[in-house]
């Protein structure tokens, strides 16, 4: 598939259009949406998905309110926080909410620089779901800078309140924004990767609904079709694990979706001799899922749903 044809970029007009069975809905508010996800978002949020400074693999999300509050995903590798700092200068220099999905670099190692040496930057609120420390020995190396970056928040409490989940299908409300944590860490799986323990978040307002799937693989996401299936479906869906493999292809077509959001560098995006990178295979699935909308962060610098 030629590149021109894969990408489809939306307007503020596509983030209105919702796909059958996807809730919220456009203009609708019906009891069973209430029952899931309580009373009907009046706020709006804005979203950017920040490309990698270096070309390399991260997760990077900043979301504004109307009002203008600020709540952001991850954030990428410590290289990418010189132009995160610049996005966030940019949005004002504070941050409501900033939810790290697990403790591997390309995620947390952003937030831990900027902890460490704010430079101006406030944050009022940090929330994770913190790994066991005997699980961190899994993954030696990444285990190691993990433990570093749990030390970064417990020495950054006096100024940012640090927030450990390990209870489901808790919500943050901000702004008129829903903000759901569908899954936290499950020590207990089989797996031991960190991938697996991504915690699973929705985000919505009164037209659209996001669902941030981190590097989620795929016992992460059977877990989540068992226990918040009904959560899952919305309008855009990060891909996860960069696309490259994490959730199953059964995942990916049991829930409703319209638009794919892919945290993804060039070399992952089209993985040449490096056959270990499952990401053609993600991106036949979604061709026969019918998804014709995509944003590739190596492909749309920083792409901006309005």
């Amino acid at each position: 598939m030629r590149r021109r044809d894969f990408i489809k970029v939306s307007g503020v007009a596509a983030a209105g259009l919702a796909l059958a069975g996807c809730t919220p809905k456009t203009g609708f508010w019906g009891k069973k949406d209430e029952e899931l996800y309580g009373p009907r978002k009046t706020g709006h949020f804005s979203l950017m998905q920040i490309s990698s400074a270096t070309n390399t693999i991260g997760n990077s999300y900043l979301l504004k309110t109307s009002g203008g509050k600020v709540i952001m995903m991850d954030g990428g590798f410590a290289s990418d926080a010189p132009k995160l700092r610049k996005k966030l200068s940019e949005a004002g220099n504070h941050v409501d909410l900033w939810f790290i999905s697990h403790p591997h670099e390309d995620h947390m190692e952003a937030l831990a620089t900027i902890l460490d040496d704010p430079q101006g930057i406030t944050i009022d609120k940090v929330i994770h779901s913190r790994l066991p420390d005997a699980f961190l020995d899994n993954e030696p190396q990444s285990g190691d800078n993990a433990r570093g970056y749990y030390r970064v928040l417990d020495n950054t409490t006096e100024r940012t309140d640090i927030i450990n989940l390990h209870r489901p299908m808790q919500r943050f409300d901000i702004d008129g924004i829903g903000i759901m944590v569908l899954t936290v860490d499950h020590p207990s799986f089989r797996s031991g990767h960190f991938n697996n323990q991504s915690i699973i978040i929705r985000v919505w307002d009164d037209v659209k609904s996001v669902v941030f799937l981190g590097d989620a693989e795929e016992e992460c996401g059977e877990a989540a079709l068992r226990e918040c299936r009904e959560y899952l479906d919305c309008d855009y869906l990060q891909m996860a694990h960069h696309g490259q493999s994490g959730v199953s292809e059964e995942f990916y077509k049991t829930i409703n979706f319209r638009v794919c959001l892919w945290p993804t560098p060039s070399w992952v995006w089209e993985p040449g001799e490096n056959t270990w990178l499952k990401t053609l295979d993600t991106r036949r699935w979604m061709d026969e899922k019918g998804i014709t909308e995509h944003h590739v962060s190596c492909l749309e610098e920083d792409w901006e749903l309005l």
